[in-house]
């Protein structure tokens, strides 16, 4: 007699936990209530932030199966690049200032490329 297997967890719940907050916190808005973070006049920057949730969760994954390596510091810098662009937008940070963060971004990104 064989045990039953157990149902394949998804991998997928805290992207869609995220959306369900945001679709609930804009809910919200509509109906009236007054939240402060979404007074902001780009409050969409906040979806950005929804992209680093990929790269977050894959650093995690690659970090359980091989500890620290360069495949968890590649992840790592692909959210960092999407957390800083969504930050740029939230507070209004000037490009012409900040651009050379993009270069660093890139040669870190080089320096931890998983597919050598």
């Amino acid at each position: 007699m064989s045990s039953p297997k157990a149902a394949p967890r998804s991998t997928n719940w805290p992207l869609g936990l995220a959306i369900v907050v945001i679709g609930g916190l804009l809910l919200a808005r509509n109906l009236g209530y007054e939240l402060f973070f979404l007074d902001f006049h780009n409050w969409w920057a906040f979806f950005i932030l929804l992209a680093a949730i990929g790269p977050l969760q894959q650093a995690l994954t690659f970090y359980r199966r091989e500890g620290l390596s360069a495949a968890v510091v590649n992840s790592l810098v692909s959210a960092g690049a999407i957390i800083f662009i969504a930050l740029m937008f939230l507070l209004d940070l000037s490009f012409t200032t900040w651009w050379p963060i993009f270069v660093i971004i890139g040669g870190l990104y080089m320096m931890t490329n998983r597919n050598r």
